[in-house]
């Protein structure tokens, strides 16, 4: 019973710096995902505007219109739909994508993170059915490829970053 004890104290020891360092830098990519996400939504709440007809642009064109109307004029037509540019429209697919890719890794490490928090729990137990516990826990952390999973969180932050700066430089470019 007493090598049993040591068994999970090793355990332990391993569970404490395995899962540490996993804590660690998830707080940090839930951090930079985070703020991340809140300059990407304000590029895009901006650039959203873009996929729409200028609300000014259609009241003058009405207000025209009533006032040719009202002076006996022959009324010119409203234009019957709006177009955005395909610029616009490439703008803000990427600033989605990026979003979307941000928001995607802030969820999944948080689902890990709290994995994490439940491999760690504390087992009241006697030793040798903690040990048990422990590695049957351990087991499913690698059978469901939760360190590849975690792995994947920076690639996916760095793809959204890639996306949002592509974004970036075509909307910069439309400002000639």
């Amino acid at each position: 019973e007493d090598h049993w004890k040591k068994v999970y104290e090793k355990a332990g020891q391993f569970d404490k710096e395995f899962c540490g360092g996993w804590n660690s830098e998830i707080d940090a990519l839930l951090t930079f995902a985070g703020l991340f996400s809140a300059v990407v939504t304000a590029f895009t709440v901006e650039s959203y505007k873009l996929l729409q007809p200028d609300a000014q642009d259609v009241t003058n064109r009405i207000l025209l219109n009533v006032s040719a109307q009202l002076a006996g004029r022959n009324a010119t037509e409203l234009p019957s739909g709006f177009t955005p540019a395909p610029s616009s429209i490439r703008i803000n697919a990427l600033w989605f994508l990026s979003l979307t890719f941000s928001l995607t890794a802030g969820l999944v490490g948080i689902l890990c993170k709290q994995w994490l928090r439940h491999y760690q729990q504390d087992i009241s137990k006697p030793p040798r059915e903690a040990v048990a516990i422990r590695q049957f826990r351990y087991d499913s952390l690698v059978r469901c490829r939760v360190m590849d999973i975690l792995n994947a969180l920076p690639v996916l932050l760095g793809l959204g970053l890639i996306l949002f700066f592509v974004g970036l430089i075509v909307f910069l470019q439309g400002l000639d």
